[in-house]
């Protein structure tokens, strides 16, 4: 379940959001352990809606890079990564992306817009870097 947090009360939520999303500019966010099953990760625009997604590397704030900007039915055949698959993503033959795994030291930060309007950020982490978050006081 996730826990919804005031960024001004967690800085160092808000630096991780900020990495993926420098224009992210609400307050308030959506904090959780990365699911078992995995997150899809396909990001293009639906009904006024997309989703987007970063990777960003806790200790550095780097973001990398993911093959996201596209529809799961048309662009991934072009990109050639159709039914691609690793330890960490899977591209099923329809063209759905799952991030399958987060390793620890890395968040998923899923943002975007929602009916036209900025969405809320979700932060997912790594179980033994959320549990260490929760120890440290994330709210």
């Amino acid at each position: 379940m996730s826990q919804r947090i005031e960024l001004k009360t967690a800085p160092e939520v808000k630096r991780v959001i900020l990495a993926g999303f420098p224009e992210y500019r609400k307050r308030v966010a959506y904090f959780d352990v990365f699911p078992a099953h995995g997150v899809n990760i396909n990001s293009f625009w639906d009904g006024g809606s997309r989703a987007e997604f970063a990777v960003v590397e806790l200790a550095t704030l780097n973001r990398k890079q993911l093959p996201t900007q596209t529809h799961p039915f048309f662009d991934l055949e072009a990109r050639g990564i159709r039914s691609m698959q690793d330890q960490f993503v899977t591209v099923s033959p329809v063209g759905n992306v799952t991030l399958k795994a987060i390793p620890e030291g890395f968040a998923l930060i899923e943002a975007g817009t929602s009916c036209g309007k900025s969405a809320t950020a979700r932060v997912l982490l790594h179980p033994n870097n959320f549990a260490k978050a929760l120890v440290e006081g994330v709210r």
